[in-house]
């Protein structure tokens, strides 16, 4: 068994197609993930309204649904990870949502009560969430953003690392060679970091395949 912590923050499409690997690589590999909110409004100091990343306002809306979530999981006992899933599957892949109506949606759709959305609101929430970046950046370190997974190594410590970053979605069988080749780096004490500049646009919608019901 392999414990992994995932961080996320929704608004990421980056973090969404790493999470849809790891979704795939859990059900063929003894992972077990604990799924946890990563809000870069909060890491960024964006909840004042300054855009200091050219992102303010889709790191606003998803902080304001890390709110609801957080709500929803603590009163209904579902986990985040599904909830993760319901409301990326909106944001990013059903072509017929847009960034006003996908939180509603997504309550009707798990048939959960509306009154959910007061909880966008709610900054009571935001200590529960500065509290877990916290426990996030006490592990990998200050500079570093979502994806975020968190592992445990051979001598039992736990390490973080901002990634993998993965452009689309890769298949089955080169998902489950990329996560054997990550856990064995990853979980070795003296494995430290890899990085690769040139960054390119993600492939988001390569995710649809997990999703033939918005096919």
């Amino acid at each position: 068994m392999t414990r992994i912590a995932f961080y996320y923050d929704p608004s990421c499409p980056w973090c969404w197609i790493t999470s849809r690997w790891l979704t795939e690589v859990q059900a063929a590999r003894d992972v077990e993930i604990d799924w946890l909110p990563f809000s870069l409004a909060l890491k960024n100091g964006e909840l004042d309204g300054e855009d200091v990343t050219g992102h303010l306002d889709t790191h606003t809306i998803a902080h304001r649904t890390l709110r609801l979530i957080e709500a929803v999981h603590q009163a209904e006992g579902i986990d985040r990870g599904e909830l993760f899933t319901q409301f990326g599957k909106s944001y990013f892949i059903d072509p017929e949502l847009n960034d006003d109506d996908f939180i509603p949606a997504v309550l009707a759709r798990m048939e959960l009560s509306r009154s959910y959305l007061d909880e966008l609101e709610n900054t009571d929430r935001d200590q529960e969430l500065r509290q877990h970046l916290e426990n996030a950046v006490e592990i990998a370190g200050n500079d570093v953003g979502v994806p975020l997974i968190i592992f445990e190594t051979d001598d039992d410590q736990r390490v973080g690392y901002f990634g993998p970053v993965i452009r689309r979605l890769p298949t089955l069988e080169r998902s489950l060679e990329l996560w054997d080749s990550i856990r064995c780096i990853a979980t070795d004490s003296d494995f430290f970091e890899l990085k690769r500049d040139g960054r390119r646009r993600s492939k988001v919608k390569t995710t649809k395949r997990l999703f033939p019901e918005l096919l």
